[in-house]
């Protein structure tokens, strides 16, 4: 059993103590190991946003004789099919080396940013921004998107479960996820041209639209409509979508505005003249008895869902703000709202629109409803480590399981997969 100075273990447990406390934040609860090893501790981590929201992630850390100098070694046990999270699983049983692939894993002796005055709470945040970020920046310049398609969904869900089931004799509970409720408006029902049930029978792309309705204006009404997606299954693709184009989804036109989600939690926003910015947004919508309520007004275009009585925000924000700042002006401009649904595999599934009965659901910024609060971006990488080209060439190759994605997003045509174009 490793030594430590008392003052580094009063530090290691103040830094414990503080990781625990802002459950909000880091969504990540720490227990020292059941045989008194100081040196090592179990967490779990509940995400709040991708293919593994809401779900238990299991891992341990081992602090090294040498800290604060040297960083933890952290060992993530469950698989999140993410490339820099995952990379290095071979090392799960050398308590010297982590299994995952960060700069602030290694001192700035050894190549790395740690400094010792970094905390475990900065660590498990560079963590979690590993587990939620769409894009992970590369050494050679560019971004490397994780994708999340329907069958990988599937896989990360059911790793994760079996992961929990074989450590959870050593892992701390996890308290009740928090949420943040929803705010009930005024609201005009959006109405999809008499649709009240869709099945969605066969793989080709069924689509609903409603609109047109204009943002922006200061007398701009408030809209919602609801759904029931309880038949929602592994293989059903689902996504909403907000755009000034009657036909373009995904952002293939310069001059396409969006605002889209989809059931694997894949979001995006694209302004005109500018590329679509993918990212994660809330848990998969085929988690279970899933009603979703969809509202766009006030400045935000929120989804919210039904559990225990209330409804509460997804994604604990706006999808995205409808703002300016956020999709440009586009006052006066006509957008229409799509719901596009298809069948990849498995049974048929039925998704019902719902009365809203006059009402929306909205996330409070705290002052008046539709009050707009900017907050800066930062272009901090939260100590991803810069993986060389040359050592993901491999993996940067799309896969068939992306470029399925990548169809079901209008990425790729049929003939970038092999297949026939019909026009």
């Amino acid at each position: 059993m490793l030594t430590m100075k008392p003052d580094i273990r009063k530090r290691i447990w103040k830094e414990i103590q503080d990781v625990n406390a802002d459950f909000f934040n880091l969504r990540t609860v720490i227990t020292p190991d059941p045989n008194d090893d100081f040196s090592q501790f179990y967490f779990v981590m509940s995400p709040n946003d991708g293919a593994m929201a809401h779900m238990t992630v299991a891992g341990c850390l081992y602090i090294p004789g040498t800290y604060p100098e040297s960083p933890p070694v952290v060992h993530l046990y469950t698989k999140t099919g993410r490339y820099n999270v995952d990379v290095y699983r071979g090392h799960l049983n050398d308590k010297t080396r982590s299994t995952l692939c960060f700069d602030i894993l290694r001192s700035q002796a050894n190549g790395g940013i740690w400094k010792q005055e970094y905390t475990i709470s900065l660590l498990l945040a560079s963590l979690m921004s590993a587990i939620v970020s769409f894009y992970v920046p590369q050494q050679y310049g560019a971004e490397m998107a994780e994708y999340v398609s329907m069958e990988k969904l599937e896989t990360v869900k059911n790793d994760a479960k079996e992961t929990y089931e074989k450590y959870k004799h050593l892992l701390p509970a996890l308290p009740e996820i928090p949420l943040v409720e929803a705010t009930a408006v005024p609201a005009k029902q959006m109405s999809f041209r008499g649709t009240i049930a869709t099945t969605i029978e066969n793989t080709a792309t069924r689509q609903v639209t409603a609109g047109p309705i204009y943002l922006q204006a200061a007398d701009s009404e408030t809209h919602s409509f609801a759904m029931d997606l309880s038949e929602l299954h592994a293989g059903i693709v689902f996504s909403v979508i907000l755009s000034n184009s009657a036909s373009d989804l995904v952002g293939k036109k310069a001059d396409t505005i969006l605002v889209r989600n989809g059931v694997t939690a894949t979001a995006a926003r694209k302004r005109a003249n500018e590329k679509t910015k993918w990212f994660y947004h809330g848990k998969p919508m085929n988690d279970g008895d899933m009603r979703l309520h969809v509202t766009i007004g006030r400045d935000q275009m929120t989804f919210a869902y039904y559990s225990n009585g209330r409804r509460y925000v997804h994604g604990d924000c706006p999808v995205s703000r409808l703002t300016e700042s956020q999709i440009g002006d586009v006052r006066g401009v006509p957008f229409y709202v799509h719901v596009s649904m298809k069948r990849k595999s498995g049974l048929p599934a039925k998704v019902t629109f719902l009365d809203t009965k006059g009402k929306g659901y909205v996330h409070a910024t705290g002052g008046k409803i539709g009050e707009v609060i900017e907050v800066e971006g930062s272009d901090d990488d939260f100590g991803f480590e810069l993986v060389d080209k040359l050592e993901v060439i491999g993996d940067m190759k799309q896969s068939e399981e992306q470029k399925e994605l990548l169809v079901d997003m209008g990425e790729l045509s049929l003939a970038d997969k092999g297949g026939t174009v019909s026009n």
